[in-house]
């Protein structure tokens, strides 16, 4: 059986708020048997922390190697749920289609001890697992299902969702900050805000809420599950997934499948979240299925 390790990872946002000493480094091995309909297709893997919906690892198989290989993921916590989402091409188009088009399945990892082993023989359970963007600050072609271009700002807006999260990306030509807020009932007031910038390299990221027509503030908690950004050859480009219901109370629903109301807003030179805007605008996007 031959193994595979995790080749690329995410860091786990959500624990930046927990003590370190309460987890401890935890691994899982995955066994794969019956895998014989997917030799030489690619396979991808993603696994996300339940309780937050962050994900923290994510992996690409080139082409799946025998009908029997090992997956070892090591950047795990002890005692922390997860759930594992992934895919076999076999339509090899390079990218997930919903089954039967491709195959996809989802486990979960309840309570991870230090070190587990599960194993998977290949079934036609299928899940739609909605594979959705990677949250890591650059923005592929056709990595999103949605975009649009706002003239007056010059921010470009990917944007996908499935049932519980929106999955964003924003970029634009401007050395300061980028900013999108959803559901506004007058200019800026009442919509959730994310507001983000580059300085010094490190991406600085912020969930706001419009107190008036003019003004915001940070929210005492922020609901960004995911985020990334960079900013290069005088581009600024950022990404975050956030919750459709974040169960604030400042905060209103997005709705799968209908149309959402933004505001887009940039900075053209200051990476300071609280500097003035240089550019604005309203406009609309409709949300998938």
């Amino acid at each position: 059986m031959q193994t595979l390790r995790r080749t690329f990872f995410l860091s786990l946002l959500t624990l930046a708020t927990l003590s370190a000493a309460a987890f401890s480094q935890a691994t899982l091995a995955m066994l794969f048997e019956g895998m014989s309909p997917h030799i030489g297709q690619m396979m991808e893997l993603r696994v996300v922390e339940m309780a937050s919906g962050s994900e923290v690892v994510r992996l690409s198989v080139p082409a799946i190697p025998m009908a029997g290989f090992e997956i070892e993921l090591d950047d795990l916590m002890e005692g922390m749920s997860y759930r594992i989402d992934f895919y076999a091409d076999l339509n090899e188009n390079g990218s997930y289609d919903a089954p039967p088009i491709d195959h996809a399945w989802r486990l979960e990892v309840l309570e991870m001890s230090a070190s587990e082993a599960i194993s998977f023989n290949h079934n036609t359970d299928f899940t739609d697992i909605a594979w959705p963007p990677l949250i890591d600050g650059a923005i592929g072609e056709s990595e999103y299902r949605n975009s649009m271009m706002d003239a007056e700002t010059g921010l470009e807006v990917f944007w996908e969702n499935d049932s519980e999260m929106i999955y964003v990306g924003l970029s634009a030509e401007v050395a300061g900050y980028v900013a999108i807020g959803f559901a506004p009932e007058r200019r800026m007031e009442g919509a959730n805000i994310i507001i983000a910038s580059i300085s010094d390299g490190e991406l600085l990221i912020q969930d706001h809420f419009g107190t008036s027509q003019t003004g915001h503030r940070e929210d005492a908690g922020s609901d960004i599950v995911d985020a990334a950004g960079m900013e290069s050859g005088g581009m600024t480009v950022v990404e975050f997934s956030y919750p459709l219901m974040t169960g604030n109370a400042d905060d209103k629903p997005l709705e799968a499948g209908s149309e959402a109301v933004i505001i887009l807003a940039v900075h053209r030179s200051s990476d300071s979240l609280s500097a003035r805007h240089s550019a604005r605008s309203t406009s609309s996007i409709l949300l998938d299925e």
